[in-house]
């Protein structure tokens, strides 16, 4: 092998894991651009160095099975528990897929390099939109947290302060689980409501308060998480 093919399986490497790490940055994920890459181009030197750097009896696929262990611990690393949800499991499968792209281009194979490549792109972008739409339909959002909302406010925003209210609980995907409606001496009108949202749909009480805000007689609206839930 010439110094420039090797050069040039190390750069496929390090574009092809870059393009998978480009999209996982994006949707702010654990491992993003620098660690798929990384595993794209560590892949390939494994490869490269099981086929030439241990001579004709060397076993390439002694070397495979150690990346694939490899990159099960990197995998471990970017799961995390966070109450009764589990997340970075996406993300470890990503780092297992870009390791068989990494190893894949280390040993000249490019015609199934560029199959991975866009057989990821494609996981990741179009079935996250199918991913989404069948959540939605089958009403199992995950992961979903509880919160307590309360807004305080005076009689005469009660009309308009509903209306929000109302357009806000029959968004798709946000559940009420009750709502309660008393007056105080001191703080006026109170509405107390708590409600499910899914991670999706947590920008949605951001909006609610800012919309809230900008009504006369509106003298607070805050929340709290409550607790986790996870889908089966």
């Amino acid at each position: 092998m010439t110094e420039f093919e090797l050069a040039a399986r190390i750069f496929l490497s390090f574009f092809f894991g870059a393009l998978v790490g480009i999209e996982r940055q994006w949707h702010h994920k654990n491992a993003g651009l620098k660690t798929n890459t990384l595993v794209a181009i560590g892949a390939t030197a494994f490869a490269l160095v099981s086929e030439h750097g241990f001579g004709p009896n060397s076993n390439p696929a002694q070397v495979a099975a150690g990346v694939v262990t490899g990159i099960g611990f990197i995998g471990g690393g970017v799961i995390m528990r966070r109450g009764a949800s589990v997340q970075g499991i996406n993300s470890a499968a990503t780092l297992w897929a870009t390791a068989s792209l990494g190893l894949a281009i280390g040993i000249g194979y490019y015609r199934l390099a560029v199959t991975l490549l866009a057989a990821v792109l494609v996981i990741q972008l179009v079935l996250r939109s199918a991913a989404n739409w069948i959540d939605r339909r089958s009403g199992l959002l995950a992961p979903q947290t509880t919160y307590d909302v309360v807004i305080r406010f005076e009689e005469r925003a009660r009309d308009a302060v509903y209306g929000l209210w109302s357009e806000f609980s029959a968004h798709e995907g946000i559940s009420v689980l009750k709502c309660l409606d008393r007056i105080d001496a001191d703080a006026g009108r109170i509405l107390e409501a708590f409600v499910c949202l899914p991670a999706s749909e947590k920008d949605e009480l951001s909006r609610l308060g800012t919309k809230l805000s900008a009504i006369n007689g509106v003298r607070s609206a805050e929340w709290g998480q409550q607790e986790m839930t996870d889908k089966d």
